[in-house]
């Protein structure tokens, strides 16, 4: 049981530790973030990127946009070269 907690404590800390690496503004269109504002912060995304652990923050309406790109994109070449599970 010791254990356990051992590695729950230790990925704890690796997430606080990735929130202090958290940018102050979308990477895209560079809206601020206001880090103690809970709704933001449960409507904004996080994406954390390879070994390096970067951490990248997008604002709710330019995740919407580069969802759209990607559905589209992803149509694009099931149209191109047939879906992935055929």
């Amino acid at each position: 049981m010791k254990k356990a907690k051992t590695g729950d404590n230790k990925e704890l800390e690796s997430k606080v530790a990735l929130f202090g690496k958290m940018p102050d503004m979308c990477l895209t269109c560079e809206k601020p973030f206001d880090k103690s504002d809970k709704e933001m912060a449960l409507s904004w995304n996080v994406v954390v990127h390879g070994p390096e652990e970067t951490v990248r923050l997008y604002c709710p309406d330019c995740w919407s946009v580069a969802k759209r790109i990607t559905e589209k994109f992803k149509m694009h070449l099931e149209e191109k070269y047939g879906s992935a599970e055929e």
